[in-house]
């Protein structure tokens, strides 16, 4: 336990808030991310890693050789959602401030401080003689835009044995995340002069009737997940803009999380069954739903193409990694208690192609996407003594 506890020198300290500041300073907004990597691969180059590659998508892995054992990726996206309202923020969210304790800025949070931490703590485990396996520090990209879909190719080229999910924690070990679908549906009408709307359909106000409807549906619920949420985050109608016209269409996209064993058919079903009952009460009803495909264009000009439904996933607590990760962790004194992901992450593609996936990684998901994000620097330094920690183990 001694020796965990020393790697964090204050010259080391120095460099880990150095290399977060550094990170955070750097705006990096879905599809733009190739100065922070660039800098990101400076740092790797700079603390020894043995390998610092970029890969088609612009994912950055650095890889760090130890002694006999796993490989083992460290996954960090590094693309941020927008900052909003600038004048809204008490810190310059580029400024990576010092103040209260706090690092401040926008991915402070989510989550270029586990970054910060996962890649100096694994040199310094390399640099100790401490190292086993192989390290793969993954900082990924276009995560906010569709999970998992870059970090895939990560995942495709280097066949780790273990992905642990750097996303917020609050230190705790995570077993378990919520996978996340996005869902359009449309209703359908017939236009017509809002004077006379009774020679048209508004599909604006049959989309009010799905919506009110939707809303009384029981959510599924899962005993460690919680409930499988369903919420309408966007709406449109056309023509927009409009003027004296019933619109003809009107689309609404819901988030829907996912939980364990749900498929992108079985979350349709209720909105499919809503559908059909309303249309059965009204002729003139019509209206389809759909889980969504996006693309993601990188900033390596590639552009890649996605359903947008990741599973939900638990990894055993009787599992080998799940039991080695808790007692390396205890043993620099965190309590590493279990918990789970509310939100989703790069964590359910590695699960759907079956490979074991933990999370731990500092601060926590009310501070994510948050004007005046900030990071607790004692999150951020603890966080950098447990991945010091998982970096000594065997795996085995």
């Amino acid at each position: 336990m001694e020796r965990l506890k020393m790697m964090l020198s204050e010259a080391r300290r120095e460099q880990i808030l150095a290399i977060a500041q550094s990170l955070v300073q750097i705006p990096s907004l879905s599809g733009e991310e190739g100065t922070v990597i660039e800098r990101t691969a400076q740092w790797m180059r700079e603390l020894g890693y043995d390998s610092v590659q970029v890969d088609e998508c612009g994912n950055l892995v650095g890889v760090l050789y130890g002694g006999e054992g796993a490989t083992v990726v460290y996954d960090s996206h590094v693309d941020t959602v927008a900052v909003g309202d600038l004048s809204a923020w008490r810190h310059d969210p580029f400024g990576g401030t010092v103040a209260e304790g706090r690092l401040y800025g926008r991915g402070t949070c989510d989550m270029k401080g586990s970054l910060a931490a996962s890649l100096a703590a694994l040199a310094y485990a390399k640099q100790d003689g401490v190292l086993r396996g192989t390290a793969l520090v993954s900082a990924s990209v276009g995560e906010e835009v569709i999970e998992g879909l870059a970090f895939s190719r990560v995942l495709e080229r280097y066949a780790p044995d273990l992905v642990v999910i750097c996303e917020s924690t609050e230190l705790r070990l995570v077993t378990a995340g919520r996978g996340r679908a996005e869902i359009t549906i449309t209703t359908y009408g017939k236009s017509a002069h809002a004077s006379t709307p009774q020679l048209g359909v508004n599909a604006l106000k049959h989309m009010a009737k799905l919506v009110s409807a939707l809303d009384q549906l029981v959510p599924p619920e899962h005993e460690r997940l919680g409930k499988g949420i369903l919420e309408p985050t966007e709406i449109i109608s056309a023509p927009f803009p409009s003027v004296s016209v019933l619109p003809y269409q009107c689309r609404v996209r819901y988030d829907r999380r996912v939980l364990l064993g749900e498929t992108a058919e079985s979350v349709l079903e209720p909105i499919h069954a809503t559908i059909a009952a309303l249309a059965a009460a009204d002729p003139t009803f019509r209206a389809e739903a759909n889980v969504d495909v996006g693309s993601f264009t990188c900033y390596t000009g590639n552009t890649l193409y996605g359903k947008k439904f990741q599973v939900a996933w638990q990894t055993d607590l009787d599992s080998p990694f799940v039991r080695a990760a808790q007692a390396l962790l205890q043993r620099t004194g965190q309590a590493a208690q279990i918990g789970h992901y509310n939100f989703c992450t790069n964590g359910s593609y590695a699960a759907s192609i079956g490979l074991p996936v933990i999370g731990y990684g500092a601060g926590s998901e009310t501070t994510a996407h948050i004007t005046d994000e900030y990071l607790a620097l004692d999150q951020l330094f603890g966080a950098a003594e447990g991945y010091y920690a998982l970096g000594t183990a065997f795996w085995g």
